[in-house]
């Protein structure tokens, strides 16, 4: 059985990500759910929860995220029901994209339900702290910088994500020119660290401020070279990779300005 899920539900949550996820899946679900935008789901079976799956949908494009089976049911089928089901709330809700983010275990469940792969992700993470002198183009995000970084966004996802930028823009930081026009911007708490850039260099010292903390991890397409040349170049421990994938409607976008991903439920 498949309902929404209820605040009940949230504790012990935790539990289904894998360990090398690092991912607080409790945490995500307290901050989203009563947001319009946000819908999630539990999977019963025998009156305990084995699976969940969530959904992120603004205007026609979706996003299905955190399908995820608990270790003991796993090949059982519970993953392809959680998403079919995902599927088809989105198509009765009127969404005509739908994206995700597969690993390489989930893959072939999407394939089946007929989501084609757009590209692949390669994953870095960095172990421990780097100096970092911090350059004179950044600076905090000012209100009055909204609209450049959700117009820079937009013109990057083709998606309209003003309400997940406004929700985690108060700690974000821009890479501004001369003239004061928004390059790059990166969003520490959006997800795990949000890096568009329309220049090279502000991609690369954006990348460069957020990989000064250890325990930070980018994901970034593969389309977007420098990024990779820069992350392999600082070291940085490199993870599996990982797959964008969509069903439905294509929509255009710039995945060499994506420095680092935003999160996996949200691209």
């Amino acid at each position: 059985m498949i309902r929404e899920i209820r605040y009940s539900d949230i504790e012990g949550l935790n539990n289904l990500p894998p360990s090398e996820w690092k991912f607080d899946y409790e945490a995500l679900i307290r901050d989203f759910i009563k947001e319009d935008f946000f819908y999630a789901f539990t999977q019963v079976h025998d009156n305990k929860i084995v699976g969940t799956g969530n959904v992120f949908l603004k205007g026609k494009i979706g996003w299905l995220g955190n399908i995820m089976v608990d270790k003991d049911c796993r090949g059982k089928g519970f993953g392809y029901l959680m998403t079919k089901f995902l599927v088809d709330f989105l198509e009765n809700k009127g969404c005509e994209t739908q994206l995700l983010i597969a690993t390489e275990l989930g893959e072939a469940v999407y394939r089946k339900l007929g989501f084609k792969k757009m590209t692949e992700y390669l994953s870095f993470e960095s172990k421990v702290d780097n100096e970092l002198s911090f350059p004179n183009s950044v600076r905090k995000l000012e209100l009055s910088d909204l609209e450049s970084v959700s117009k820079l966004d937009l013109d990057t996802n083709s998606e309209d994500r003003i309400h997940l930028i406004q929700k985690f823009y108060t700690n974000g930081v821009g890479y501004f020119n001369d003239q004061n026009e928004l390059l790059g911007f990166y969003l520490p708490e959006f997800g795990r660290g949000l890096i568009i850039s329309k220049d090279k260099q502000a991609g690369i010292e954006l990348i460069k401020l957020k990989h000064s903390k250890k325990g930070k991890r980018t994901l970034l397409p593969v389309e977007n070279q420098i990024g990779i040349e820069q992350l392999e170049n600082m070291g940085l421990w490199k993870g599996e990779k990982s797959s964008r994938m969509i069903l439905g409607k294509e929509n255009k976008w710039i995945p060499s300005n994506i420095y680092s991903y935003g999160s996996g439920y949200c691209g």
